[in-house]
């Protein structure tokens, strides 16, 4: 009877100790959404792209736009940055990002209070042939 009550017990505990071992849900962005054009930047943002980037230059659209979201602090800090929408291509896509987390923002306030926010940044590439 021990033997039976023990085993269920160890099972019992192995079922929770794999409940836990389980990635943690999301955390929660600010509901509040707000336009990069209403946010002040610290710096400017500038998306440096690695070279060569030959498969850019062979696009003939030469305009390539990425959507991104940045959950900042109230603060001002990037603590999350995701996108919303791709450039479909996944350099262009990387570079933006990584801007943007390294961003620094003049907290977003509502009647003197400092909140956290979700902003959207929409950057948009742009490619022009040089001259020969």
């Amino acid at each position: 009877m021990q033997r039976y009550l023990l085993r269920g017990l160890l099972a019992a505990a192995a079922a929770v100790l794999v409940g836990c071992a389980s990635a943690p849900p999301e955390a929660v962005w600010p509901e509040q959404q707000v336009s990069i054009d209403d946010m002040r930047s610290t710096s400017p943002w500038v998306a440096k792209i690695p070279l060569p980037a030959a498969d850019l230059v062979r696009d003939r659209s030469r305009n390539s736009t990425v959507v991104l979201e940045a959950y900042v602090a109230a603060d001002g800090t990037v603590q999350r940055a995701r996108v919303a929408q791709t450039s479909q291509n996944a350099l262009l896509d990387d570079a933006a990002l990584l801007s943007l987390r390294e961003l620094r923002f003049v907290p977003y306030r509502e009647n003197g209070v400092a909140l956290p926010v979700t902003v959207v940044a929409p950057m948009t590439f742009k490619f022009y042939d040089r001259p020969r």
